[in-house]
């Protein structure tokens, strides 16, 4: 096996040559122009109009031939893989799966990929990052949310895992058995998983509580009244803090220092809150203006909020269900921000919003249902390809978006293009995950974002120096280290264009052009050695780890 220096790796793209030079620039304009004509569009099924993806279509069809735009065509087979992939599955795909995908030649499996993407553990682990970081996004912040992570996450895999349907998700969540000792949770993990880490990291205060459940499971930023009436919406002050009462019933009093058992008292009936800084007591009521009726039945006010919550006579619930749904698959919500329902932002698409809405309740809130309705539309399925001006407008997607990675992503995306991971835990083995100097915690601190929305990434200075010079992809793409790097290197009868498409395939999940392909097998075919063949191949593929292509979903 042929041996490489990773310092003289280093050294010699800082003192370039003129041919990695040359290389570099055809690498940057495949960075600006990633996706202009790689292949040919594919083909457009018929896909039946009774479908909710089917309805989709039309909805969106009509609305953009109302607004002028142009529709784009569709994606390509490999163009599509890679990005369901990364949205079901958090990762682009094997290219052992990759290759069979392409020279499949049938009519339905796009269809059968989403089926089977959906039914792999890759999708659980992938959606539970997603709620989890929507459910608890003081966990990046707050040292007493970031311990509550490993039980919340266990618990959200578990519902993932079986299918628990959305409203019942979120019932579990609202009325979490608060006292649940946590030894005998971590010991008995089959019964004893629950969502009580959701309270926790809110600090069981009413107002988080109210403000948090509000705009994740209602769309309403409700606690912009929550010292005034809302200057822009119809919320007042009392409206805020009659939901919050719903919470007041709860008194946590903690044992120990950060992270220990809470010893959690709670009592049913009628509970009341006192709106700070006056005199008033209110008592709690749905957002609707309805109180409960406290005298039928003594039961737990946040189990009265749950079912009031997910009812289907919830005029929010659904709406903003499948409205932050979408916006994981378009990069924006149909409501955009996806968690600002008012009077003054409007859904862009309001008959296709209640569609969704309509369609997802007559399924029980099934969360696949929804997620596999959308993925089979066409308006999903288009190439993110400009193709005319009008489609520069994405809230009428007259082309697939492009959009951001979460850091999640791209450290996935980092192993399974290069097949490097070096293990760095073994030896920390506490509460707050990989230590702060090992690769994966640079990447998850570097490409975190407070934003939601991923339509609009921006690159930083310190992101593109932990990608270029970063030990981590120095190791993955030296043949040392590198199983991906050394099997496509060391395979014999490969053709230089052959090795050549075998690193396409595994950073960018697509075949280079022929442009590329001829260009670049010229610069490796013009080294003197063997050696320098390989230090070529590393040339090449440092830079497609690098390209844009490769940090974004298109």
């Amino acid at each position: 096996m042929l041996s490489v220096s990773i310092h003289h790796h280093r050294r010699r793209f800082r003192t370039a040559t003129a041919h990695l030079f040359v290389l570099l620039l055809v690498l940057l304009a495949l960075a600006i122009f990633p996706y202009g004509s790689i292949f040919a569009s594919e083909p457009k099924p018929n896909v039946p109009s009774e479908s909710l993806s089917g309805q989709i279509d039309q909805l969106i069809d009509q609305a953009k031939q109302r607004e002028g735009v142009v529709s784009a065509p569709r994606s390509t087979d490999a163009e599509f893989m890679r990005r369901v992939s990364l949205d079901l599955s958090g990762k682009i795909p094997p290219v052992s799966e990759l290759r069979l995908f392409l020279a499949d030649p049938d009519p339905k499996k796009r269809e059968k990929l989403i089926n089977r993407l959906l039914d792999t553990p890759g999708f659980v682990v992938h959606f539970t990052n997603i709620w989890r970081s929507i459910l608890l996004p003081e966990a990046g912040t707050d040292l007493q949310a970031r311990i509550q992570i490993p039980e919340f996450e266990a618990w959200l895999r578990s519902q993932l895992r079986e299918n628990t349907h959305y409203d019942e998700i979120v019932r579990q969540i609202i009325n979490a058995p608060l006292a649940v000792n946590r030894n005998q949770a971590e010991s008995d993990t089959s019964q004893g998983l629950t969502p009580r880490a959701y309270y926790i990291a809110k600090q069981f205060k009413p107002e988080s509580l109210a403000a948090s459940t509000s705009r994740a499971f209602l769309g309403v930023r409700i606690e912009c009244a929550q010292c005034h009436d809302h200057p822009f919406d119809k919320w007042k002050q009392e409206q805020f803090w009659q939901y919050a009462a719903f919470f007041s019933n709860v008194t946590p009093a903690q044992q120990g220092g950060v992270g220990a058992v809470l010893n959690v008292t709670e009592v049913v009936g009628k509970p009341q809150i006192k709106i700070p800084d006056t005199n008033r007591l209110v008592e709690a009521s749905f957002l609707d203006g309805v109180q409960p009726d406290w005298e039928q039945e003594q039961l737990n006010p946040r189990l009265r909020l749950s079912e009031w919550v997910t009812s289907h006579e919830n005029p929010y619930f659904a709406k903003a269900t499948v409205n932050r749904v979408w916006s994981l698959f378009f990069g924006r919500g149909l409501i955009d921000p996806v968690d600002d329902f008012s009077a003054s932002n409007l859904a862009t698409h309001p008959k296709l919003l209640d569609l969704l809405a309509k369609k997802f309740q007559e399924h029980d809130y099934d969360l696949k249902y929804l997620i596999r309705e959308i993925t089979n539309s066409q308006t999903y399925q288009l190439t993110s390809r400009q193709t005319d001006p009008s489609q520069s407008r994405t809230e009428w997607y007259g082309k697939m978006p492009t959009r951001g990675l979460t850091a999640g992503q791209i450290f996935a995306n980092l192993i399974q293009a290069t097949g490097f991971f070096q293990q760095t835990t073994e030896a920390n083995g506490n509460l707050f995950g990989p230590g702060m100097n090992d690769p994966q915690t640079e990447i998850f601190e570097l490409f975190k974002s407070d934003s939601e929305s991923r339509l609009e990434p921006r690159a930083t200075i310190l992101q593109a120096l932990a990608l270029m010079n970063g030990s981590f992809v120095t190791n993955a793409t030296s043949l040392e280290q590198s199983d991906v790097f050394t099997a496509i290197v060391d395979f014999p009868g490969l053709s230089v264009e052959q090795k050549i498409e075998a690193f396409f395939l595994s950073a960018l999940s697509r075949k280079p052009t022929d442009a590329e392909s001829q260009r670049l097998a010229d610069y490796v075919k013009s080294q003197a050695s063997e050696e320098d063949r390989t230090h070529a191949y590393a040339d090449l593929f440092w830079a497609l780890l690098n390209s844009s292509e490769f940090l974004l979903n298109h």
